[in-house]
């Protein structure tokens, strides 16, 4: 049965108080005690862009006047708005919502029965994309026609289902969308694609308030607007999980089935046929509205990482759909001009119709989510691997990190017992955790310890690897045997900080080898304490061992005077959950002394972030995140342009992210010349480092591409072979410099790193200079093409160009990618806080 019968292009389009025939069915009866959306926000839904403010009043007053609706706050954004989550469903239903989850607990206990009496649940999720905001409008009308529809149909879906409906996954990214539209919509509108209306400046609405990309945050939880959801993803665990999507405005409607090549090899081949299910509703929904679709052609199943394919890894049926975006409310396109309000209404068929399908498919729903998870236990019996083993008593910052986002995604984990030793490796108890592999959640398990099951090459909508533990740079290992496992983790352990060893006589040291330690440095920094580092190891009595890059805070030459420098260290790092150790001497047991050239002053970093029009948004935004999260230090948000107009001096390191530098001006080329070789350290990577060294700003050595061999191709296997040409990201093997400055705090020589680009740097014939090597013949997570192995194959991934007084600091790739990829991470924390230390020591003569 369809919701609307009638060709789209014949429709009026709605008024101010009457949506009946353009939205909802000719003949639909209503509840004139629900106010719709027109009503209450005075104006028609698709006829201007809703703020989040208005969304939320719009949800709160349909909570309070319909008993079929309940509201949650869950949370809110960086940037103060709100998180939502509306529950729909009959009252007799939301009146025992408790015992309903309850019962969403037995639907994934595979032990557990079938409860009989349990309705389905449709989760809908809206406008994780900010700018995609034909999502969020259709919220509205999706959540008013539940609340307000008097037909036999609704009241059976009601009675049947559970609606879950997240109206702004990204309320920050919406308004700046949403502002942008309003602001400069004409009236009449304008469907020249060219006018300001439909041309966002950067950063545009896609991403949160740090430039996170929330669809791909599912997995690693980098992000706060995520950790809300996942709780009550998994208090709900749906059935159905739709992601309103919208993509360019010259294509029509995607809905799943994806590509069989695209699906995960981890998970039972029922997950994906049950798409088919669900796809006969969708088509069924726009064959009656007349609009164009397709399906089974692009995007992928491949990864947890993903709002549509998380559910898939629970099983669930979770579905990507796209609509052809206006990005305005009216825009040229091939197909004519594309209305906002027609964008509206197809989300609006798509979110009724899969609610349908749940109710209609609900037996076979339950079984399939019943057989995922029993068919987990069996898959994880199969599997070679019995239990992983993660932490790090040197890093419990990291440690308690990883942990948290285990625990997060409901994964088993219990303390180990007693201290092994896998690959050289020590696992003690209190600072590491054992993760069975024979448990419910193992194809989530693998996805995070496991590299990706291998997989032929084809065409990929996004990266082939995604493991979060190699990417934390954190020790861990699998055990084929089963390890000495204790009781089960039910939450992080408070993080112990604060100074050991009472205050100090002499000197306080900060080990970077806990991640934890960067936050209290840039704290003692913006405190205007006095800091050194270690360049060379030393050992103070008790046999402390404090490795290259160990922060070193004297007594002597502070402001502060001794009592109040213990206090504030001692703050920090119980805030931080830090341990700090006082030193009564400068003498060392085992190593340089404290006074050695080999522990030198750090200046205070001052951090410029070029961050404008032609800037990946994304990648930029991890440094931003970064350095405000991770090391509590400011950053200058600079325009490129205003490179060659501010004074750059009061810089100590500007950071280049990827993206197109044409538009830079010869005068900023010159500033940046000036300041480098003045002392300043460039921190670049990607096509921000291919940039800096066509410009002179480095003398890094590109390597060139092998040139395709003259080939006959057919026509038609055009994106097919440019799918198999590139690199679609993909976590690769190396080897690192453990002496070096930016390599502070790491322990082990070999690291992980993101490779996502065709950037391959050569070595610099400064064998000190080439920092990040990676393997000859490198471990590969993902597809990656055997030309592309060739050139890729010990390459440098990180490298130092000494300029003058200054350096250029090149990174083939993102170090903090997607804010997870915290091994990394610390070469770009290390970069800024050691930033004029990162040359050769100048021989004497030279």
């Amino acid at each position: 049965m369809a919701l609307l019968a009638t060709p789209a292009l014949a429709q009026p389009r709605p008024s101010v108080v009457d949506p009946v025939g353009y939205y909802f069915p000719q003949g639909a009866r209503l509840d004139p005690a629900i106010p719709s959306p027109q009503q209450f926000l005075g104006y028609p839904v698709g006829s201007r862009y809703t703020r989040h403010d208005r969304l939320v009043a719009y949800f709160e007053q349909l909570a309070k006047v319909s008993d079929r609706v309940q509201l949650e706050h869950i949370g809110q954004s960086y940037e103060g708005r709100p998180l939502l989550l509306v529950t729909i469903s009959s009252p007799a239903n939301l009146a025992r919502r408790e015992s309903i989850k309850a019962q969403r607990q037995q639907l994934v206990d595979p032990a557990a029965p079938i409860p009989a009496d349990a309705p389905a649940v449709a989760w809908l999720a809206y406008s994780v994309h900010g700018n995609e905001t034909s999502g969020g409008e259709a919220a509205l009308l999706t959540a008013y026609y539940l609340a307000a529809s008097q037909d036999a149909q609704t009241q059976h879906w009601l009675d049947n289902a559970v609606v879950v409906i997240d109206p702004a996954q990204n309320p920050d990214g919406r308004d700046r969308a949403a502002n942008w539209h309003n602001a400069w919509g004409s009236s009449p509108a304008s469907s020249d694609p060219a006018d300001r209306e439909h041309v966002e400046p950067f950063p545009g609405g896609r991403f949160n308030h740090y430039l996170t990309d929330l669809n791909r945050d599912w997995l690693a939880i980098g992000q706060e607007d995520t950790r809300p959801k996942i709780n009550h993803f998994h208090q709900w665990y749906p059935n159905v999980q739709i992601d309103f999507h919208e993509m360019g405005k010259d294509s029509t409607y995607y809905f799943e089935p994806s590509p069989e090549s695209m699906e995960s090899p981890l998970l039972p081949k029922s997950s994906f046929q049950a798409n088919h299910w669900l796809a006969r509703f969708h088509a069924q929904a726009l064959d009656a509205l007349g609009s164009l679709y397709y399906t089974g052609e692009t995007f992928d199943n491949f990864s947890p990482i993903f709002g549509s394919t998380y559910p898939d890894f629970h099983g669930a049926v979770g579905v990507t759909v796209e609509q052809a975006s206006s990005r305005g409310l009216v825009q040229e396109s091939v197909n004519g001009p594309l209305h906002f309000d027609f964008t509206v209404r197809n989300q609006l068929a798509i979110g009724l119709a899969s609610v349908r399908g749940a109710v209609e498919d609900k037996d076979r729903l339950f079984a399939l989510q019943k057989d995922f998870y029993k068919s987990a236990l069996k898959q994880a019996a199969d599997y070679g691997v019995r239990d992983w083993v993660f932490g790090d008593a040197s890093d419990p910052a990291l440690s308690r990190r990883l942990l948290d986002r285990l625990l997060a995604h409901r994964i088993e984990v219990r303390e180990l017992s007693r201290e092994v030793t896998i690959d050289g490796k020590r696992y003690q108890p209190g600072s590491a955790w054992v993760v069975p592999a024979r448990q419910p959640q193992f194809r989530l398990a693998h996805a995070i310890f496991e590299f990706t099951p291998p997989v032929e090459g084809d065409v990929f909508y996004n990266g082939t690897s995604y493991a979060v533990a190699p990417a934390y740079g954190l020790q861990y290992a699998a055990s084929r045997s089963a390890l000495p496992a204790g009781a089960a983790v039910t939450a992080v352990p408070a993080a112990q900080g604060g100074v050991v060893g009472g205050a100090a006589g002499y000197a306080y040291s900060v080990d970077l080898r806990d991640f934890g330690a960067y936050r209290v440095v840039g704290d003692l920094h913006r405190a205007g304490v006095r800091l050194r580092a270690a360049f060379a190891p030393f050992q103070t009595g008790g046999d402390i061992e404090h490795g290259h890059g160990t922060v070193v805070v004297p007594v002597a030459g502070q402001a502060l005077d001794a009592a109040a420098l213990h206090a504030r260290i001692d703050e920090f790092g119980r805030q931080h959950g830090v341990r700090i150790h006082s030193l009564a001497t400068g003498r060392s047991s085992a190593g340089v002394d404290l006074g050695s050239d080999n522990v030198r002053a750090l200046r205070a970093p001052a951090i410029a972030l070029v961050m404008g029009e032609g800037v990946s948004a994304p990648e930029i935004g991890s440094a931003w995140f970064a350095f405000d999260q991770h090391l509590g230090l400011p950053s200058s948000k600079l325009e490129p342009a205003q490179l060659g107009r501010v004074d750059l001096s009061r810089y100590t390191s500007i950071v280049l992210a990827g993206g197109n530098y044409a538009a830079v001006p010869e005068a900023a080329v010159k500033a940046l010349k000036d300041w480098v070789a003045a002392g300043g350290s460039l921190v670049t990577w990607g096509s921000g480092a291919r940039w800096a060294v066509e410009q002179g700003l480095a003398t890094a050595a590109i390597k060139p591409g092998d040139k395709p061999a003259v080939e006959r191709l057919d026509f038609g296997s055009q994106r097919d072979v440019f799918a198999l040409r590139r690199v679609s990201g993909n976590i690769l093997s190396a080897d690192i410099d453990l002496s070096h400055p930016l390599a502070f705090g790491l322990q082990q020589r070999a690291i992980h790193v993101n490779k996502e680009t065709g950037l391959v740097f050569e070595a610099n014939p400064n064998a000190y200079l080439n920092v990040v090597r990676i393997d000859d013949k490198p471990k590969v997570n993902g597809y990656l093409s055997a030309p592309n192995l060739a050139r890729v194959a010990g390459s440098t991934f990180a490298q130092v160009v000494p300029v003058g007084q200054g350096n250029v600091v090149v990174f083939a790739d993102d170090p903090v990618h997607r804010k997870y990829w915290h091994g990394t991470e610390r070469l770009l924390l290390n970069a800024v806080l050691f930033g004029n230390h990162l040359n050769p020591i100048r021989q004497r003569g030279e």
